[in-house]
């Protein structure tokens, strides 16, 4: 018989979970992807089909497999430093999901082209805004990074086009070319919207409380060896400002980041978050060289400037014709969305560490119930589980837990 499983988002979290599923089952499997968008492994990060949408990870680092590293990078005929168009990796998923549904004839993986509504766990379905009801043996909610929420003040904006999230397809079409453009926020969404709208012709304003903007990429090169513990975050920041260079270090602290988080409790947790989280942010989710260089061309010819302020303030104090929210995602906001806002009622899912994502088993990825009983079989993968894990939204942490749950499933 087969086992039913029933992966909830088909972005690239829930598409590694199904590519891993096929490639360790050693029976049939009946795998259902629940997504409304039309194609599978896109989401919000790779669904852009503009080619200067580049990766913010080197080809070398994208693999869908950790025993080949450089499987990525050989399929899009890139050197491992490369930073390769983020629509090549949707392309690239689809394409091992599809290779490995060929190779196990045996098995199933079916795309339902739905939003899920519930999940019920007695017995264990999903049930979709379309009213489907999927039957389950396991469920892996896939759900991804959460939409930006509207600050407070967003709604007293008068006679201004407001743009509340960015990736919707056809957001940007409302701007006209030459239109001066607030964006409130300055991480790599600003870069990306920043960068489409000036060559546009528009002039770009970035306003975040700090006016940060990401770091930029080094060379690869020889690793240093990372200390066996570490007893604060004051003490990872200390070891990282000792190293020649600080990017090979975050490097090679990066397969270790999870275990490191753990590690602390959580008043040290809570203090890293209140104190050093944005530069942690800017310094580890950093931008190539090509995006740096056009972002400072950029700047430099007046088109894009970053301030250092407050948000509501220049919103309301200055002229803009269209003000764009690039703040990044909500950390909580998923918990008050289909489905899981279902669970969160029934006591079945709470909110996770710190009130990031939804709280998880640190080992299995087994969701965790209001007492902190972990679920039999319902998993999380991905950004749910920052708070748990901390580093869970770039693809070599996805992955490997994609790998672990993979196996964990199926045994």
């Amino acid at each position: 018989m087969n086992r039913d499983i029933v992966i909830v988002g088909g972005g690239a979290a829930g598409v590694l979970t199904a590519i891993h599923l096929l490639r360790r089952t050693s029976a049939p499997i009946s795998v259902t992807v629940v997504e409304p968008r039309e194609h599978l492994a896109e989401g919000v990060a790779y669904s852009t089909r503009n080619t200067e949408h580049l990766l913010n990870v080197p080809a070398a680092g994208m693999s869908a497999y950790g025993d080949e590293p450089r499987h990525f990078a050989l399929w899009a005929q890139a050197a491992d430093g490369d930073f390769v168009a983020r629509h090549r990796y949707s392309d690239y998923l689809r394409n091992e999901l599809q290779q490995l549904s060929n190779d196990h004839p045996e098995s199933s993986v079916r795309h339902v082209r739905d939003s899920a509504r519930t999940i019920s766990t007695v017995p264990l379905s999903v049930a979709t805004t379309g009213g489907s009801s999927i039957h389950a043996d396991v469920v892996v909610l896939a759900l991804g990074n959460a939409a930006p929420t509207k600050p407070a003040w967003w709604s007293r904006i008068r006679s201004t086009n407001l743009i509340d999230d960015p990736w919707t397809p056809g957001a940007l079409d409302a701007i006209d070319d030459r239109d001066n453009v607030l964006c409130v926020g300055t991480g790599l969404t600003f870069v990306d919207v920043a960068l489409t709208l000036s060559r546009r012709g528009c002039h770009v304003t970035g306003v975040s409380r700090h006016g940060l903007l990401p770091h930029v990429h080094a060379p690869l090169s020889t690793l240093p060896p990372v200390p066996a513990e570490f007893d604060s975050p004051a003490a990872v920041s200390r070891w990282i400002r000792t190293q020649p260079d600080w990017r090979t270090a975050l490097t090679a602290l990066r397969p270790r980041t999870q275990d490191v988080w753990h590690s602390f409790s959580s008043e040290q947790q809570a203090s890293f978050l209140r104190h050093g989280r944005r530069y942690w942010d800017v310094h580890r989710h950093r931008m190539s060289v090509e995006v740096a260089d056009k972002l400072h061309a950029a700047r430099h010819s007046g088109l894009v400037e970053v301030v250092r302020g407050d948000a509501e303030r220049l919103a309301t104090q200055s002229t803009f014709d269209a003000i764009i929210l690039c703040t990044g995602p909500d950390d909580a906001a998923l918990l008050n969305t289909s489905p899981l806002q279902g669970l969160a009622n029934e006591g079945h899912v709470c909110i996770g560490p710190h009130g990031i994502g939804i709280d998880t088993d640190p080992t299995t990825g087994q969701v965790r119930n209001r007492a902190g009983m972990a679920a039999q079989n319902m998993y999380a993968i991905g950004p749910l589980r920052r708070g748990t894990l901390w580093e869970s939204t770039a693809i070599p942490e996805i992955r490997s837990e994609a790998e672990a749950l993979a196996l964990r499933v199926l045994a």
